[in-house]
């Protein structure tokens, strides 16, 4: 393994083999981020006049723990010094505006924007950008809290559990919304540690269990809210209508569905495939199209008569160069079913789960449902079976002793 590259190497005192007649001197190095090299530093005051060892001793212990206590407060030598970076963390409209070209002394807020500029091309846009928003939020709370005055090589797991228990206390969050954070923060700092090599351990261990226990899952729409919802939609909104179709017949994702082109549907061998830089999954992936979509797609919406680089949903309800923006369909459906006082268990997600029970009730074989709902194994079928349904027995349903 590699020799991790410390920011410091803490104070010690050398006293020459314990020689009253030679020079005795406190040393520590610190990194000069600009030439990544270490610089020794030396303090040798004070120690001349001192005659006896127990002085030298107990003077050279004040200077150490001055020195550590000065570190702990972040007043570590080029921490001031100023760099230019790309700050990852500003939001979008900013950025676009302005850029995001910044100039700053080397800390949280730069490390988070190494981190996410590696993240943006190892993950999908849309996990880049819970990337992003988690981060973003850790770094405020630290620059709010004072602690980005303090060297990213002092931070502590009770540090992260503070910032744990805010997000809790602020926003109400669930356990599976900390357990995002936690894993978000692992993450980098692992890259702290493993790639940087700035940091000793990793301070995000040992987390303990916070949070409200919520079921977050969307949930399948029962009938009447159903046809409520799609009788409006249908009548008001029929780009959004496909949306939730191509959600219910093909389990095609809302965030999937607004980077799918024209080109991703075979109407010959009616399949629509998912591509690898779209997919949730990260992996193409083909499914087939059932006959309502299809005729809809083919002989209403005449989608194959667009050209194959259009994106199927863009501006004016029809295809076109642009693609929407990743809440848009959500916006517009939470606004529908709010309108029609439908509760807001159901979401526009819960069109893809809606499929799949009207599939499991009509005995689909699992692995023909985890195929179509292009889950990574069967186990996350099989999870995702016994999560939604109860076991289907007519015995119980039907002939269940009186009470």
């Amino acid at each position: 393994m590699a020799k991790q590259k410390s920011i410091v190497i803490l104070p010690h005192l050398k006293d020459c083999g314990g020689d009253l007649s030679k020079t005795w001197f406190v040393e520590y190095s610190c990194r000069n981020p600009q030439t990544d090299e270490m610089k020794r530093f030396r303090v040798y005051n004070g120690f001349a006049k001192l005659k006896t060892k127990e002085e030298r001793y107990a003077f050279a212990e004040k200077i150490i723990n001055d020195i550590k206590e000065k570190f702990a407060k972040g007043e570590i030598p080029f921490l001031d010094t100023k760099v230019s970076y790309n700050d990852e963390l500003l939001y979008h409209n900013i950025a676009k505006r302005w850029g995001n070209e910044r100039k700053g002394s080397i800390g949280i807020r730069t490390y988070l924007s190494d981190f996410l500029a590696i993240k943006k091309v190892e993950v999908i846009p849309h996990s880049f950008q819970t990337y992003k928003s988690k981060l973003r939020i850790f770094c405020e709370w630290v620059e709010q809290t004072g602690l980005d005055k303090k060297n990213i090589c002092f931070f502590e797991q009770n540090s992260i559990c503070e910032f744990l228990c805010y997000i809790v206390e602020k926003h109400d969050v669930s356990q599976r919304t900390v357990k995002k954070y936690t894993q978000i923060l692992h993450g980098f700092f692992d890259y702290l540690l493993k790639v940087k090599r700035i940091i000793d351990t990793n301070p995000v261990h040992d987390i303990p269990n916070m949070g409200s226990i919520k079921d977050e899952a969307a949930k399948p729409i029962p009938d009447r809210e159903r046809q409520l919802l799609s009788k409006h939609i249908k009548e008001h909104d029929p780009q959004l209508w496909l949306v939730c179709q191509m959600e219910y017949y093909c389990a095609i994702r809302p965030n999937e569905c607004r980077q799918l082109q024209i080109g991703d549907i075979d109407f010959d061998n009616h399949i629509i495939t998912v591509p690898k830089d779209i997919s949730k999954n990260r992996q193409t992936e083909s499914v087939n199209i059932p006959r309502q979509l299809y005729d809809y797609i083919y002989n209403i919406l005449n989608l194959d008569t667009h050209p194959k680089d259009f994106y199927i949903f863009s501006h004016n309800g029809v295809p076109g160069k642009t693609m929407l923006g990743k809440n848009n369909f959500r916006f517009r459906f939470d606004k529908i079913r709010d309108r029609l006082n439908v509760s807001n268990q159901y979401k526009l997600y819960s069109f893809k789960h809606t499929g799949g029970v009207k599939l499991v009730n009509e005995g689909i074989d699992t692995w023909e449902l985890q195929r179509h709902f292009r889950h990574k194994s069967i186990d996350t079928t099989e999870r995702y079976i016994r999560r939604n349904f109860a076991v289907k027995s007519d015995k119980i349903r039907n002939d269940f002793p009186d009470i």
